[in-house]
């Protein structure tokens, strides 16, 4: 995974700067290739869920969480034609953790009961804004 160089084979995005000669390059698995609705998704997630930057990597947990939810959002616009808005819960992929030998040779992901008791992966709850508030002109007193 790289997070600053483009890759040749998958469409991606260039989204922001990290550092005076980075860009961050997301990638897009939504079948979009409208720049405008791109860069529309991309302006929800700035609202809902901004670039943060720490130790540790932490900047690029950051990004990938922000790429996911960019995904999200594209794969919502191109079956429905719209973004949706509102709050939703995000959750660890623990439905597909580890992947799971069939009888056939290729792998394949497959459900998993969770243990007994309360044992849910933490989630981060978020608030996705409609375009027409992000777009809204700043009021000035």
């Amino acid at each position: 995974m790289a997070f600053y160089t483009k890759d040749p084979v998958r469409k991606q995005t260039i989204w922001g700067q990290h550092g005076p000669d980075k860009e961050w390059h997301a990638f897009i698995d939504a079948d979009i290739t409208d720049e405008t609705v791109i860069e529309n998704a991309k302006c929800i997630v700035d609202a809902c869920s901004p670039q943060r930057y720490g130790p540790h990597g932490t900047q690029a947990y950051s990004f990938l969480q922000r790429e996911y939810v960019l995904n999200l959002l594209l794969f919502h616009y191109a079956d429905h034609g719209y973004f949706p808005s509102g709050h939703i819960c995000i959750t660890d992929e623990w439905l597909y953790s580890n992947s799971i030998s069939t009888e056939s040779k290729s792998r394949w992901f497959s459900f998993r009961c969770r243990s007994k008791g309360r044992h849910y992966y933490a989630g981060w709850w978020i608030r996705i804004p409609n375009l027409t508030e992000i777009k809204q002109p700043e009021l000035t007193l």
